[in-house]
């Protein structure tokens, strides 16, 4: 079975873990659906049993109205698909966070095989974005006209589409075939456009999430925090110094909290400074920041472990010096 091995035909525990942890949100939701979750009388009638208040929809397991995964009775909800939606649409988002965080922890943990999973992460993003489409177009009632008329005329659904085109090309070319088609060098400069495609995907996330964005802004503190440390890889060894990687991660949250502080002021009015003193106390919660804090400072810490696993390095062997031509004829 290909998916549970490496390509030396090995079985692959890292491998085989990461294909449960990307099928786990799609069994929960497949579950979610068969006890009736998103049923509700809202929806326009002929949409599959579990997705509708129809009789074929199967009752709640334990009785009663089916309890929603997403908050409070299913009968409770206007738009019970909405929900399905939108879970589907953080999934894809997470997954495409936790591909960009590959490469980073790849080198501060010392472990070259974490690559391997990269790929699948990025086609279990690919794999949620198409599905929350899918169900979005399920909720227009399968109306392509309709469908692409709001995309069209809503901006946070342009931006999304663009994202889920650019998601597309990255998993369309994800192939090793793909790789020699097009040269090393093109591949890579193509799927460095998955960092612009995380931006628009949280962008999209955040303009809909209208009030609360507290979930967008985490995640938007994340991309930061892996767009810094891009910055740092170009410094060679400060992407693996603790001291640079702790810095990081304060400059990361302290950028969340002012990019959420400017958000809701521009979007809904509130006073800046009073979302900032929100998110710089602990007493109303876990703030996006302190997310992104605890994140970054994890991240400074497996550099430590790294560090570890690589060991004392080891003096480098001089090689002779070279002679230019001119001074190998004399």
């Amino acid at each position: 079975m290909p998916l549970l091995h490496d390509r030396a035909g090995r079985f692959s525990p890292l491998l085989a873990l990461t294909l449960l942890g990307v099928l786990a949100p799609a069994v929960w939701l497949a579950i979610r659906a068969l006890h009736g979750d998103f049923s509700g009388a809202a929806l326009p009638p002929g949409l599959p049993p579990g997705f509708a208040g129809a009789p074929g929809a199967p009752a709640a397991p334990f009785g009663g109205a089916a309890p929603s995964a997403f908050g409070g009775a299913a009968d409770q909800a206007a738009r019970p698909i909405t929900a399905a939606i939108h879970f589907t649409g953080d999934w894809a988002i997470r997954f495409l966070l936790l591909s960009l965080a590959v490469t980073p922890f790849r080198r501060l943990l010392h472990w070259p095989r974490l690559v391997l999973v990269r790929r699948r992460i990025g086609l279990a993003a690919l794999a949620y974005a198409a599905l929350h489409l899918a169900l979005y177009a399920l909720d227009q009632d399968l109306v392509l006209t309709k469908v692409v008329t709001e995309i069209a005329l809503r901006i946070y659904l342009a931006i999304g589409f663009v994202a889920l085109i650019g998601l597309i090309a990255l998993g369309a070319t994800s192939t090793d075939g793909a790789v020699k088609r097009m040269g090393a060098r093109n591949w890579a400069r193509l799927h460095k456009l998955a960092y612009p495609i995380a931006g628009l995907a949280v962008l999209h996330f955040t303009m809909q999430s209208k009030l609360d964005i507290s979930d967008p802004a985490w995640m938007w503190g994340l991309f930061l925090w892996a767009m810094g440390w891009r910055l740092l890889q170009n410094q060679g060894e400060r992407a693996t110094n603790l001291l640079w990687l702790v810095g990081l991660a304060v400059a990361a949250a302290l950028a969340t909290a002012l990019s959420e502080a400017a958000w809701y002021g521009l979007a809904t009015g509130v006073d800046p400074a009073r979302v900032l003193a929100a998110n710089f106390s602990v007493q109303l919660g876990l703030r996006p920041c302190w997310t992104v804090l605890l994140f970054g400072l994890a991240a400074a810490a497996s550099s430590v472990i790294g560090a570890y696993r690589r060991g004392p390095a080891r003096p480098r062997a001089e090689r002779p010096a070279r002679l230019a031509p001119a001074d190998r004829a004399a």
